[in-house]
């Protein structure tokens, strides 16, 4: 009994601290909404804007990849190549990339087939093998699991003409496809993973990138190595970010948030999917991971319950939901999506401080359907 109460007290500490931290995420979010969504978009003329290469590598007939596709190829934008790119031609999103060129003829749509097989990152195998067709100074990098907007070209690369900057990256908003494990793996994104980002904020500039979309100068990807240098790293956006930051450049959030269509089929693809993002931050931010559990301020508070029930830590019990809650609501409307149901905030959250334990730990991970494995940090093993 002695040893429950100790550790119930433990977690009355770093509950209240969950609890704050979660207060502060609501209001990192609420300005966000206000500040960052409401900001005008850069006024150049049409015709001072420059032609763009967007790249998308694809891996796989994933849900919705023709949609995405297209909204890609419809950009309201005077000059924009886009370039499509699958490793091997058995690939088969190969056939949904020609369906789409095939259907736009009007879009300047080229595709790749092949990959640079000494890269340790598969998916920076695949873009290194798209450069070549690469016709732009201005260059977008982004995920073929994004939906976006006519506007996206345009917002995303409006920040790119301010002084200083070096990339341009993009929160993402995580948009279910209805099963309960996508739902799950969309509140992550939205209610936890974004916040986190958010709050990173208040403590200076960002120095990394995000996953969906980077936008860039082809002369500042050359200046930091091209994406040579970041192919032996699990973590290419985070180090795209963190060598051009090293080049005395910015990194800045667009006010421009893309959607991430989550399909994850079951709990153990997302089970997966996530534990490969927690390995990912650990390798990259290993404090920043330690720190992790704040985000659960409702397990930690009912942990403590059980252990040592008081009416007390039934009051931080109610305290860390509403918090939860609020947080929930919040960055659904700062991100402007959907916010999930409530009913689903205790299974979200303890599937996810599950993940988080098991990601302090093992150097495995799976993208797609390649097994990779992390050597020191966020560094790939070659793959066999």
């Amino acid at each position: 009994m002695k040893l429950a109460r100790v550790l119930a007290v433990g977690l009355d500490v770093v509950t209240i601290a969950a609890i704050g931290y979660t207060a502060v995420a609501i209001v990192c979010a609420a300005r966000f909404a206000r500040r960052e969504r409401n900001r005008k978009r850069n006024t150049d003329t049409v015709g001072n804007l420059p032609p763009v290469t967007l790249l998308v590598p694809l891996h796989g007939a994933e849900p919705g990849l023709e949609e995405n596709l297209r909204a890609f190829a419809l950009q309201d934008y005077p000059v924009c190549q886009l370039i499509l790119g699958v490793a091997r031609a058995g690939d088969g999103a190969l056939a949904i990339a020609r369906r789409v060129a095939a259907a736009l003829p009007d879009r300047n749509i080229e595709i790749s087939v092949g990959e640079v097989p000494s890269a340790r990152n598969p998916k920076i195998g695949n873009v290194l093998a798209m450069m070549r067709l690469v016709r732009h100074e201005v260059l977008i990098l982004a995920d073929s699991d994004t939906r976006v907007e006519p506007s996206y070209v345009g917002s995303v690369t409006a920040s790119l003409n301010e002084p200083g900057v070096g990339a341009v990256t993009c929160l993402f908003a995580g948009v279910p496809d209805g099963t309960f494990s996508s739902k799950l793996g969309a509140m992550f994104m939205n209610e936890q993973f974004i916040p986190s980002v958010l709050v990173n904020k208040l403590f200076g500039a960002p120095r990394h990138c995000l996953g969906p979309t980077n936008a860039f100068h082809a002369s500042v990807l050359s200046a930091i190595g091209g994406f040579e240098a970041l192919a032996p790293h699990l973590a290419d956006d985070f180090m795209l970010g963190n060598y051009v930051s090293a080049r005395g450049l910015r990194v800045v959030i667009s006010p421009y948030v893309v959607r991430t269509i989550v399909s994850d089929a079951s709990l153990a693809e997302l089970w997966n999917h996530e534990l490969r993002w927690h390995r990912t931050i650990r390798g990259v931010q290993p404090a920043g991971y330690a720190g992790m559990f704040l985000t659960y301020p409702v397990p930690l508070a009912l942990l403590a319950l059980l252990f040592a029930p008081q009416p007390k830590r039934v009051a931080v019990l109610v305290a860390a939901a509403m918090a939860r809650f609020a947080l929930q609501r919040v960055s659904a409307r700062a991100l402007g999506v959907e916010s999930a149901a409530a009913c689903l905030v205790l299974p979200r959250d303890f599937f996810g401080i599950a993940i988080w334990a098991c990601g302090c730990f093992g150097t495995a991970v799976r993208w797609r359907d390649a097994r990779l494995h992390i050597e020191s940090g966020d560094l790939l093993a070659e793959r066999p």
